[in-house]
């Protein structure tokens, strides 16, 4: 609910309404309703857009940290991160794994999504979520080391 509370903050702060703040980033006001009342969550695009918009950071819009430190993990370690090379590979990795694995791992970095919500969107059980990307992770620190040698 953090993320739709800071949303309506920092609109309100702006003195922008919900019609307004839609107008500015291409979407409907009832999606900006949604993101509100913590009914629906704003991709990483989109809260990108509205840090921008507010001049914030993506991290006071949305409790990214979490989900930074977990994919910090996947670095191998003493290799510094180099953002424009792990975006780029990337997508290699993510058409390595099966549909539903890399399902799961965009829902939870990219959409930001909780291992609950990705369970129900799957069918699966939330333990198994948390173990698909464990998994993930484990196999993107192998990937990125044999890669970054």
């Amino acid at each position: 609910m953090r993320t739709g509370q800071e949303i309506q903050r920092l609109r309100t702060a702006a003195g922008l309404t919900q019609e307004q703040l839609a107008e500015r980033l291409y979407v409907s006001r009832e999606l900006i309703s949604k993101w509100e009342l913590g009914q629906r969550k704003p991709d990483i695009r989109m809260l990108r857009e509205m840090a921008a918009l507010f001049s914030v950071g993506v991290d006071e819009l949305a409790d990214t940290g979490a989900l930074v430190e977990e994919l910090a993990s996947c670095m191998p370690p003493g290799v510094p991160l180099d953002e424009a090379r792990f975006r780029r590979q990337l997508p290699a990795f993510l058409k390595m794994l099966s549909d539903r694995d890399s399902g799961v791992f965009l829902h939870r970095y990219f959409f930001l999504e909780s291992p609950s919500e990705i369970a129900a969107l799957f069918e699966i059980k939330e333990n198994f979520v948390r173990t698909v990307l464990a998994r993930t992770r484990k196999k993107l620190r192998k990937y990125l080391k044999e890669e970054w040698k």
